[in-house]
């Protein structure tokens, strides 16, 4: 990723306001999402807004610093959660 690029945005728009367009990145995801289910959407747009999101929470992961180990603990929890999930079995933390 471009951090440089992204001190830049930060610089230029303000923290709160690339927050804000992560949100409507985000939201402009979930209207493709449903776009594709309700009608065979296209496909070329859901990539184009998976790609937006991706870029605006690279941009949030590095300015709040949270670091990409953080992340995958927290992914492979979800991960295991979710397999037990499928197998039936009952998640005694939630």
């Amino acid at each position: 990723m471009n951090f440089e690029l992204f001190d830049k945005a930060k610089e230029k728009f303000g923290l709160e306001n690339q927050f804000v367009v992560a949100i409507e990145e985000l939201s402009e995801l979930q209207k493709e999402i449903t776009k594709y289910m309700r009608c065979n959407g296209n496909r070329e747009h859901l990539i184009e807004e998976i790609s937006d999101v991706r870029i605006m929470l690279a941009q949030i992961t590095y300015f709040l610093q949270i670091q990409d180990e953080e992340i995958l603990k927290v992914i492979r929890f979800k991960l295991k959660r979710l397999a037990k999930r499928i197998e039936g079995i009952k998640d005694e933390s939630n």
